[in-house]
């Protein structure tokens, strides 16, 4: 994105729930969510809303190509992580990264994506959810929170991650805790 001094709308793409059984108890939140938004962080935006294509009949290749072409359009990507998220929040999450898209991920404190109290095998941690934290460039808990980074830091954002993260992970694991893993070792011999 190339920010510049002209004030434009920030085009942005909000992935989570789609079902009229989410919390949101509508398939069509985003457009009050972006205005919410808007108000909090002083910017304008324009939601590239997958639920727009309410008039289009339903194809799979067709949907899942034009929410690509609307992540690969943005300038901006949002999960809402809700405890309810789908399949598809999540693969618009690495779809972001795949377009080196600044990826802001809101995960509610206490969910089951950011829980300070999260027992891991017997041991109590502050948790984020690793499937969160390694491709998101910056992780909120609130709609205030998103608004704050998106005031002070979407700009500072140089180079997003991108789908590299995955082999950057693939790396570290490799280098740091592989030799100490059995499991890993042992299957990885078959």
């Amino acid at each position: 994105m190339n920010w510049g001094d002209k004030v434009r709308a920030i085009k942005v793409y909000i992935a989570g729930k789609v079902s009229a059984n989410s919390i949101f108890k509508t398939s069509f939140w985003r457009d009050e969510f972006c205005k919410e938004l808007e108000k909090k962080a002083g910017v304008k935006f324009t939601n590239l809303d997958p639920t727009s294509r309410k008039e289009m009949p339903f194809d799979p290749v067709m949907v899942f190509g034009r929410d690509a072409f609307l992540i690969k359009s943005s300038d901006l990507v949002i999960v809402n992580l809700t405890d309810d998220i789908s399949v598809g929040g999540s693969q618009e999450m690495l779809i972001a990264k795949y377009f080196n898209k600044p990826l802001l991920g809101i995960a509610r404190k206490g969910g089951k994506f950011a829980d300070p109290d999260h027992n891991d095998f017997g041991r109590i941690i502050d948790f984020i959810h690793p499937f969160v934290k390694v491709p998101c460039d910056a992780i909120v808990h609130d709609i205030e929170g998103a608004a704050e980074w998106i005031k002070n830091s979407l700009k500072k954002i140089k180079k997003p991650k991108g789908i590299d993260c995955i082999d950057d992970s693939l790396r570290y694991y490799l280098k740091n805790f592989f030799a100490k893993d059995e499991f890993a070792k042992k299957v990885s011999k078959n």
